[in-house]
């Protein structure tokens, strides 16, 4: 932009006739305005960082939650409700028990890890989706204090494992 404003201001110290612009060649001048404020800005990130080159560079983590859950009236009150294409990417290949033991509820150690607690829980097949129950309401939708349309999120943790659990997001609307 300093570039554009150099050349006009060198266009009227020469006494250059001022031409007054079509809508084309306005929308051109402010298109190069534009690209030349983003260079500069991109010149400016890559200098900062080049100045900050004691700090490693991370590269952005994957999210981990590979569950994630709005919880409905039904999983407050009875058992958490897992879609059957999510069980069966994230929950049954860890399993160790046979499709009759998951039938019947195959205990799973499950890791609070906002407050450090671990639970166990039953996870089996019901009709044609899959649910957490056991002590799930005790365990986790009243200690924690859950409401309706809270996200909660679970992974398997492969070097304890276990599944890992977290209230990822507390809907204000239902709070007192």
């Amino acid at each position: 932009m300093q570039n554009v404003q150099e050349h006009l201001l060198t266009m009227e110290q020469h006494n250059v006739p001022q031409i007054s612009a079509t809508t084309e060649q306005q929308n051109v001048l402010e298109y190069l305005t534009t690209m030349e404020q983003q260079n500069v800005l991109e010149h400016l990130t890559t200098m900062e960082q080049e100045d900050d080159s004691d700090h490693e560079m991370l590269e952005p983590r994957a999210d981990p939650w590979k569950i994630k859950k709005q919880l409905q009236d039904f999983d407050l009150k009875y058992r958490l409700l897992v879609l059957k294409r999510q069980a069966e990417r994230h929950v049954l290949p860890v399993l160790q028990g046979s499709r009759e033991q998951i039938d019947n509820g195959c205990e799973v150690d499950i890791w609070d890890v906002d407050t450090k607690t671990k639970h166990s829980l039953l996870f089996q097949k019901r009709s044609k989706s899959y649910v957490f129950t056991g002590n799930w309401k005790e365990d986790f939708a009243k200690r924690r204090d859950l409401k309706l349309y809270d996200t909660v999120g679970l992974y398997w943790d492969t070097s304890n494992k276990r599944f890992n659990f977290s209230v990822l997001l507390k809907n204000r609307r239902y709070r007192v």
